[in-house]
């Protein structure tokens, strides 16, 4: 957190001015005269950025981030988070001593995405930055294209594609079957989601004789939850449809960054179209994708033992 120039009032001196609309008061002091009393209302304390130790907002124990509730150790004053309460007293002693001023300390601490250089202007609180992290839409992406060396949002990505490589996302609908046609002599197409944005990747690979379609989600890898499901079929072209003659796959959408590039051909989840449902140098698909809506687990009551890590 960087040291900024705090050039505000506390409230103790804050400026009274006069709004339009506002009450005039009469003073009440007697002398015959009168005061004007105008309150500005304020819609968030003062803000200021500080430089602290970060070790100061992580547990002594497990060395993650605290999060209310916070604890102190009888003995020695360690300070541990609520699953590591109980067992410090094989280290030192129980931490029976709750902090509520601590609480309110690493409650409020926060700190600037560290995608902020792609686009993300939140300030998110240090406990839960690791969260917002795995989530943000701001997370840099690579180029699809083998060489490029852009690096940079999703909303980026696609004006990069735009400008650099004369490649226009085609927009989905979520839940709806989309027919399209991509030329075999590109080895990627992009996909949004007309409803947040999303932005997907089919990728097409020679495979035998076969072409072997996957669809991915441009995104951080470590999302913990599937998010999307797709299908992806292709058909005999022409009038003269055969049942027999269709391939289909159906499976969760999974997540990359493509830092490491587009996926190979046969990789993870794909549809493999023969030649004979392709109809020259073009590939007719059919894609549905879905978007998933999480579940709604039941929160555990019992707290669960956290494993040491390494402080950010």
């Amino acid at each position: 957190m960087e040291v900024g120039d705090y050039s505000g009032k506390y409230a103790g001196e804050a400026e009274v001015k006069l709004e339009e609309g506002e009450v005039m008061q009469d003073g009440g002091d007697g002398g015959g005269g009168s005061a004007l009393v105008a309150v500005e209302a304020i819609s968030e304390p003062p803000q200021v950025d500080i430089r602290m130790d970060v070790a100061l907002l992580h547990c002594h124990t497990c060395h993650h981030p605290l999060k209310p509730p916070v604890f102190k150790c009888d003995a020695a004053g360690h300070i541990v988070c609520f699953y590591c309460r109980a067992g410090h007293v094989d280290i030192c002693s129980r931490a029976n001593t709750q902090c509520p001023e601590l609480d309110a300390v690493v409650g409020a601490a926060k700190v600037p995405c560290p995608y902020r250089a792609f686009g993300c202007e939140q300030y998110v609180v240090y406990h839960g930055a690791a969260d917002h992290q795995r989530a943000c839409r701001c997370t840099p992406c690579s180029c699809p294209e083998s060489g490029c060396p852009f690096v940079g949002s999703r909303g980026m990505l696609l004006d990069h594609i735009a400008a650099a490589h004369s490649r226009l996302a085609v927009t989905v609908r979520y839940g709806r079957s989309s027919n399209l046609n991509f030329p075999l002599s590109q080895s990627w197409h992009v996909l949004v989601a007309e409803e947040d944005k999303s932005v997907f990747l089919v990728s097409l690979g020679a495979l035998g004789a076969a072409t072997a379609v996957s669809l991915l989600c441009v995104r951080a890898h470590d999302v913990p939850a599937p998010q999307f499901w797709c299908k992806l079929f292709a058909e005999r072209p022409g009038e003269d449809k055969d049942k027999d003659k269709l391939v289909l796959m159906a499976s969760t959408v999974g997540s990359s960054t493509l830092t490491d590039g587009v996926p190979a051909a046969g990789q993870g989840m794909f549809l493999a179209v023969p030649q004979e449902l392709i109809s020259g140098e073009m590939l007719a698909l059919i894609i549905r994708i879905d978007h998933l809506r999480p579940a709604t687990a039941p929160k555990s009551t019992t707290p669960r033992a956290r494993t040491p890590g390494k402080m950010q």
